[in-house]
């Protein structure tokens, strides 16, 4: 008790100073950390700074909105300022055309695909400047033939027409080539693929795309404009250059007939040409077989009426046989080999026959519309009926076909 009694005590005061001290220790221990963090975070934030500031210096950038002004003459230095994959620009009248640099990419997918996209973003930012009323884009790559051979070739060419964008909400238009690509080349006014990329890219993009040649007035070297515009030429690129083709000189009645050889017979075929044809033949046969399906799998009945979709869904139909159409046509007037041309005039015959059975399917589908038949299960089986007869006709024997493409792709495509 007494040690208690005569152990020094501690006063209010003395309690007070104590707890003064601490606070003012602790308050400078986190303003010293504050002040070492902010000097580390200030750092960076100077270094990137800098570093942006660097590259505005070096890159300097132009605003879509400045292609609207630009002319003939200056549209080359301009778009080559706003895209550096931008190789060369080729002004023909009221034609603009777009040559891509040859740059690296994963797979001959992604090598289209990024040509679509990158198209139709300079489509939009190109579109009000009207000084030009076609737009087209050339890609090149490195292609290599059978021999082991490089080439620096010309492999994909599409266009459109100031007619054709005056229909399309652009905006709208470029988010939806952005999920889907197959759309660029599908409201295009022209586009030619090269064979030996586009049998390489995947199934699904291929199928939707159709063909590597959507148009008739489409080829390697042409840009034609609807409508009978003027600027329908457009001189070959270097790239794509191609001799002209070899023909046999035409047998005299003065000279002795001799049998030619298979070379020499070879020589008067344009190889190329047969190849893309029989190409598009087919495909557009096999897309036949899948759209007629696909109509007939929705034609059913439901009490006493027909359920089918509006007749104007036929149209789509007749789009993809008209095509068709026009290149058996096209094949009819080609120099070709005997099995070829057999296989063609088949063709042909099978295509008249789908365009007579079309006729009957439309009125019966104009009377599903007007809802004027008196038995719906008699009229649901006939349409049925029409449709298997026709989906048969796109199975021929294209097997001629399949051996000329395998004998002349390779060396086409390569």
């Amino acid at each position: 008790m007494s040690k208690r009694l005569n152990e020094p005590r501690m006063t209010s005061g003395g309690k007070w100073t104590l707890v003064s001290i601490f606070v003012v220790l602790l308050i400078g221990t986190i303003l010293g950390n504050m002040s070492s963090q902010s000097k580390v975070s200030d750092e960076p934030k100077k270094e990137v700074k800098a570093t942006d500031e660097k590259k505005i210096e070096k890159e300097p950038d132009l605003k879509s909105t400045d292609l609207k002004n630009s002319t003939p003459d200056t549209i080359e230095k301009d778009l080559k300022l706003y895209d550096k994959d931008i190789d060369k620009v080729t002004v023909k009248d009221k034609t603009l055309i777009v040559t891509y640099r040859d740059s690296a990419f994963w797979s001959d997918n992604s090598l289209l695909e990024e040509y679509a996209y990158n198209s139709i973003n300079l489509i939009e930012d190109l579109y009000p400047n009207q000084n030009f009323d076609l737009f087209a884009f050339e890609r090149p790559t490195v292609m290599t033939d059978d021999s082991g051979n490089e080439k620096l070739d010309t492999v994909f060419k599409s266009f459109y027409t100031r007619s054709t964008l005056d229909q399309i909400n652009l905006d709208n238009f470029t988010n939806m080539v952005l999920v889907d690509r197959e759309r660029y080349f599908q409201k295009a006014d022209g586009y030619w693929l090269h064979p030996g990329i586009f049998l390489n890219v995947d199934k699904k993009l291929r199928e939707s795309i159709r063909s590597p040649i959507n148009f008739d007035n489409m080829d390697e070297s042409r840009y034609t404009m609807r409508d009978g515009a003027t600027n329908d030429l457009v001189e070959q690129p270097d790239s794509v250059k191609k001799e002209e083709p070899i023909v046999a000189e035409p047998v005299t009645e003065d000279a002795v007939e001799e049998p030619q050889t298979e070379a020499e017979q070879s020589i008067s075929y344009d190889a190329p040409a047969i190849v893309n044809s029989t190409f598009i033949i087919t495909q557009g046969f096999d897309q036949l077989s899948f759209k007629i399906k696909e109509l007939s799998g929705m034609v059913g009945t439901k009490g006493d009426l027909v359920t089918a979709p509006l007749s104007s869904s036929l149209f789509s139909l007749k789009e993809m046989m008209d095509h068709t159409g026009q290149e058996i046509t096209k094949l009819q007037q080609t120099s070709t080999p005997s099995d070829i041309s057999a296989t063609t005039e088949q063709l042909a015959t099978n295509q008249a026959e789908m365009n007579r059975i079309y006729e009957e399917l439309q009125q019966q589908f104009y009377s599903i519309d007007k809802q004027d038949y008196p038995d719906a299960v008699q009229l649901a089986s006939a349409i049925k009926q029409n449709f298997s007869v026709m989906e048969k006709l796109t199975h021929p024997d294209v097997s001629a076909y399949s051996t000329f493409f395998k004998e002349n792709a390779d060396e086409e495509g390569s």
